[in-house]
Order: C-alpha cells, then sequence, then structure tokens
C-alpha cells in the first residue's frame, strides 16, 4: 500500500491495517482514560482553588480526547460502553501497576503533568502525521490542549524546584514517573513498528520517538 493516505474507514485497504489501527486507538483511549483518572488525584492535592479548576478542566479534556477517540473505535465495531466498564483502573498503563500509580501530593501531581503530558504530545504528533487521516485530525485537535498541559506541569516544577528539599524530594521521585512516561511510547524496533512506518501510520520508530522526549526533558531537568 505504501503510504497512501487512508481518508475513511471504508477505504480501509485490509484485515492487518485495520487492527492495527484498533491497536494504536486502544493505546491512546486507555491513556486517556488513565490520565483523567489520575488527574482526579490530583485535584486532591493541588494547592490553591485556582490550581483546583485547572487540573478538573484538564481531566475534562482528557475525558474529551477520550471520546473523539471512542467514537473512531465504535465506527469500527468497539463497544466502547464496555471499554469504559473494563478500564475503571486504567492507571496501571502508566506503571504496570494500578497501586502504584496513586499520587501522594503535589510534587507527584506535578511530576506526573510535567512528563506523561510531555511525553504523550511526541506520541501523538506521530499520529497527526499518520495515514489514517480520522486519526490524524481527532490528534491535531487533541494535541492544541495537550500542549497547555505539560507547560503547566513545568512551570509548576519549576517554581517547587526553588526549595532545595523539595527539589532533593523530586529528584528521588524523578526515575518512578519517567518510567512510567517511557512506557506510552512501547518497546523500539517489533515488526509492529515496523509495519507502522512502511504503510505510514507512523513517520518513526517508538524508540526514535522516545529519544526526542528525551531531548526535550533534558534541558529542562539541567536548568532546574
Amino acid at each position: 500500500m505504501g503510504q497512501t493516505v487512508v481518508r475513511t474507514k471504508d477505504e480501509i485497504p485490509d484485515e492487518r491495517y485495520r487492527k492495527m489501527v484498533l491497536t494504536l486507538m486502544d493505546k491512546q483511549a486507555g491513556r486517556e482514560v488513565a490520565t483523567a483518572e489520575v488527574f482526579g488525584q490530583c485535584v486532591l492535592h493541588a494547592p490553591t482553588v485556582e490550581d483546583k479548576i485547572r487540573i478538573t478542566r484538564y481531566q475534562g479534556e482528557e475525558l474529551k480526547h477520550f471520546q473523539l477517540i471512542g467514537k473512531l473505535m465504535a465506527d469500527l465495531g468497539v463497544d466502547m460502553d464496555a471499554y469504559v466498564r473494563d478500564r475503571q483502573k486504567a492507571g496501571s498503563r502508566f506503571t504496570g501497576n494500578a497501586e502504584d500509580a496513586q499520587i501522594a501530593d503535589w510534587i507527584d501531581a506535578t511530576l506526573f503533568n510535567f512528563m506523561i503530558d510531555r511525553a504523550a504530545t511526541f506520541q501523538l504528533t506521530e499520529y497527526t502525521r499518520g495515514s489514517y487521516a480520522p486519526l490524524a485530525k481527532a490528534n491535531e485537535v487533541i494535541l492544541k490542549e495537550e500542549e497547555g498541559h505539560k507547560s503547566f506541569g513545568e512551570a509548576c516544577l519549576e517554581r517547587m524546584c526553588q526549595d532545595a528539599a523539595t527539589r532533593t524530594e523530586i529528584q528521588r521521585r524523578f526515575p518512578k514517573w519517567f518510567v512510567a512516561s517511557m512506557r506510552i511510547f512501547g518497546r523500539a524496533g517489533t515488526p509492529g513498528n515496523k509495519y507502522c512506518v512502511e504503510v505510514g501510520l507512523k513517520t518513526r520508530d517508538s524508540g526514535a520517538v522516545a529519544a526526542g522526549y528525551i531531548d526535550s526533558i533534558r534541558p529542562v531537568m539541567q536548568r532546574l
């Protein structure tokens, strides 16, 4: 097929392509729900009413993102009501352990916001360039809001790192949330990655996308 643009579900060329599109959307939809759930925990620890309002708005936006992807999945025959029921504890999508995805305080909330949303922008940018037009268009809308999320996380992190003791604690917790953010990209060099690049669903292997994400946070971490 090469990298021909697939404009609608009716233009999907074969079952392999359809299954891969559904796999990509399944992973994304699960993360959108998971992020909304974790943002619900973040609200409890937000230090000001303004921060609570902002995080609540982010939570609503993540659920709206889920609806956008969910509609595309439903168009391909997925029962989205069942999908939501089966993923009520989707926080495990980040750490592999639902219990480990708990937000203990505003430090956890800030690291989650800074790293998870930033990683998501790199992954979703790949989809906006992809050959399945409905997914590409949906992610163009989603990306505009995700950019604001990661910027808020970075600003909060910068303020918190001005205190030496807090900065030390942030450094201690950094590996946990860094690993969680890397899980967004999946494993590099897999047959699925190769197929996605071949048919244009992605422009790069997951390893290259993850490397770009790491390059983007490195100067921030050095500055702080």
